[in-house]
């Protein structure tokens, strides 16, 4: 029986969606979801003030950055601490090419491209490690990246590049809150989609087999090094299109992007939504940044309570908020059978 890794192309990618298809088929509750995503979408964009738009449009750029860090930590088991890097590559790539006012979808490839090709050069170096120093590892790039954007007066040195407007998008004005509002959604809606289809995969499927038990899955004949590879280039393309879409919400393109706390924070929201669940980062994203966003305007030591809060979940639910919900579904499911 030929490996996983042998494959070539053309029948790996017509395996992939049919899985698609037919979970797709057995799954209506994913067509009811993207309906109501596109309700809300369309409720914000109707009904949202500009403090709204910009809420919610950070949340979703927040969501898929979330969501393409977990690729690795909670599909793959691979804690980096450097994912941070490919996002800021993503805002910078923005930032620099702003002044030509390029087409944004464009802008939006290349910022995925630059992420995935930076990733790759990474990944080949820091895979070869063990876990551990495979973390370090990966801060280390991450924060080289932040020393050079700080001190190099060509890229803005530590003030960063601001005052990054999105360029028109065809005959649509993306400086206009509401037009931003909708392009970062569908975009996000394509990352996520993306991301539920490489999950929903063989090849995620071999993923998660490779976190459970790598020794196992190499002597099967997975090739685990090529698996993961591919995995962190993914993650570091989503990254940078993750980036981009800061860039152009945020208007800056700043040093911060490539800071270690930056490459933290999707972790906690994993953490905090639930990282074995694909959509416990979306979850995590809305809480984190309600909170933050709330908090920060209430008190000085915003900080503090967001970490006592992320704490409190955390001891209350250590698969996160979705895993509570899931353990006290099931306990229902329980005591319901029981009764009947």
């Amino acid at each position: 029986m030929a490996a996983p890794g042998s494959r070539s192309a053309a029948p790996a990618a017509i395996q992939v969606a049919s899985t698609i298809a037919s979970r797709s088929a057995t799954r209506p509750w994913l067509g009811v979801l993207a309906v109501l995503a596109a309700a809300f979408v369309a409720g914000v964009y109707v009904l949202g003030n500009t403090s709204q738009l910009y809420f919610w449009t950070t949340v979703a750029e927040t969501i898929l950055f979330a969501m393409a860090v977990n690729l690795l930590f909670g599909q793959t088991g691979m804690l980096s601490f450097g994912q941070a890097a490919y996002f800021g590559i993503g805002a910078y790539a923005v930032g620099l090419l702003a002044p030509r006012q390029p087409n944004p979808l464009a802008m939006l490839a290349l910022s995925a491209l630059a992420g995935g090709a930076a990733s790759v050069i990474v990944g080949l170096v820091t895979l070869r490690t063990t876990e551990l120093v495979f973390a370090m590892l990966t801060l280390a790039f991450g924060m080289a990246l932040y020393s050079i954007t700080f001190h190099v007066q060509a890229v803005g040195g530590e003030n960063g590049i601001v005052g990054i407007i999105p360029p028109n998008l065809f005959w649509i004005v993306l400086g206009d809150p509401h037009a931003l509002w909708v392009f970062t959604a569908a975009v996000v809606a394509a990352g996520v989609a993306f991301l539920w289809m490489v999950a929903s995969s063989p090849f995620g499927r071999t993923l998660k087999m490779i976190r459970d038990d790598p020794a196992r899955a190499e002597n099967l004949g997975i090739p685990v090094f090529r698996y993961r590879l591919a995995a962190f280039t993914m993650s570091g393309a989503m990254c940078g299109l993750a980036g981009a879409l800061y860039a152009y919400v945020q208007d800056v393109a700043s040093p911060d992007a490539f800071f270690w706390t930056t490459s933290g924070t999707p972790v906690i929201v994993s953490l905090l939504g639930g990282a074995g669940f694909f959509f416990g980062p979306a979850v995590g994203s809305i809480v984190y940044v309600f909170a933050t966003d709330t908090l920060s305007q209430a008190t000085p030591a915003w900080i503090f309570w967001v970490g006592l809060g992320f704490l409190v979940v955390v001891l209350a639910a250590p698969d996160g908020i979705l895993g509570g919900l899931h353990r006290v579904w099931r306990r229902y499911r329980r005591r319901a059978g029981a009764a009947t």
